[in-house]
């Protein structure tokens, strides 16, 4: 039995004393957008790694792969836009490649009613992509009308 499954008895059999019955516990299944924040998170961090290791590697070793890296970045950016769209692209590269300074200071982003909004993680851009999809469905169902 893994390390998990002893786990979860556990938890029944706690819950069971608590409760003096019998209980099963169900595994809530992920939703699909579950899945994909999960998935985009993991790229987020993944990309967010990538550029450190190119600071490193070009700060304290001076070795410039900016030639052979671009191709990649290429295609990773293309993959964005086809899948986000030219705004929320933006958005993403903002995160990406422009919000840490190197002294690690964060630049803010600006909203339109001139506040700023904090992205301290890929999840907060991951909700501030789907509060900007939810908007853009608004607009054009109101266009539809």
């Amino acid at each position: 039995m893994g390390n998990n499954e002893e786990h979860v008895n556990g938890i029944k059999k706690s819950i069971d004393n608590i409760l003096g019955t019998d209980t099963s516990l169900k595994r809530k299944k992920k939703s699909e957008d579950d899945t994909n924040r999960e998935r985009f998170e993991k790229i987020i961090q993944t990309l967010e790694e990538i550029e450190v290791r190119s600071m490193i590697l070009g700060g304290d070793l001076n070795l410039d792969f900016t030639s052979y890296d671009e191709k990649f970045y290429l295609v990773v950016d293309s993959l964005f836009h086809l899948h986000f769209g030219k705004e929320a692209s933006e958005l993403i590269f903002f995160y990406l490649y422009e919000r840490m300074n190197p002294d690690g200071t964060a630049n803010g982003l600006q909203n339109d009613e001139g506040e700023i909004v904090e992205l301290n993680s890929p999840i907060d851009l991951w909700y501030l992509l789907k509060a900007m999809q939810d908007r853009e469905k608004s607009g054009k169902a109101k266009k539809k009308s």
